[in-house]
């Protein structure tokens, strides 16, 4: 068994332990939220498929097909990541009293406005950068943290999820957590075109908001 398979099998068994006390202590009230947004984290599939999008095929005789099926990837990932998180937010807000909803929702507009020129701005800036420095000596540092804080925001996202009072800051710590393992993806030495991913991120995100917010839940 080689280093990198043993250490493997641990983070896999403590992840497993780790999952299991989490879940059996969330309250039945918080099942259905709770299976939404570990299905919008499972999406965390996202950061393969960035790889094999903007990896550079020209050397390999059929890359286009590489190409394709990554963006693909892509925009089903982003999909489900963006739909999930819609869902389970609609879902969470069910938990709230009438006066508190017509509160917030103005101040959710103004989150989700500001969070998308955040999110564009970091994309630009990272594209920027690698154009500029080729990404040396920040992609290995870069993808190592991001993973590690990412780890702990979805650990920390499904514990908020086991109680009413938390679930919503849980599922932005979740949220803030996918964000930030794909932010940090994209500074992988292997990540080399942008084109067909901001493509997918696109796409993904308009299909997958389009399917979320319509839904009616009673």
């Amino acid at each position: 068994m080689t280093a990198e398979l043993e250490i493997g099998l641990y983070i896999f068994i403590l992840a497993g332990f780790l999952g299991y006390h989490i879940i059996t202590r969330v309250p039945p009230l918080l099942h259905t939220p709770l299976m939404s947004a570990t299905n919008a984290i499972a999406a965390i599939s996202l950061v393969g498929s960035l790889v094999v999008a903007g990896r550079d095929y020209e050397t390999f005789k059929y890359g286009w097909i590489c190409r394709t099926l990554g963006f693909i990837a892509v925009t089903c990932s982003t999909t489900n990541a963006v739909g999930g998180f819609l869902i389970t937010d609609r879902m969470l807000s069910m938990f709230k009293k009438a006066g508190e909803e017509k509160k917030k929702s103005s101040q959710n507009h103004l989150v989700l406005i500001a969070g998308t020129i955040a999110v564009a701005a970091l994309i630009a800036f990272i594209i920027w950068w690698k154009n500029a420095h080729g990404g040396h000596g920040v992609a290995s540092q870069t993808l190592k943290y991001s993973y590690i804080v990412s780890s702990v925001m979805f650990i920390l996202g499904l514990k908020g999820l086991s109680s009413p009072k938390y679930a919503r800051r849980g599922m932005q710590l979740a949220a803030m957590g996918m964000l930030l393992a794909v932010l940090g993806t994209l500074f992988d030495d292997h990540v080399r075109n942008h084109t067909w991913i901001v493509a997918g991120f696109i796409i993904g995100t308009v299909i997958g908001g389009a399917m979320g917010r319509p839904l009616i839940l009673k």
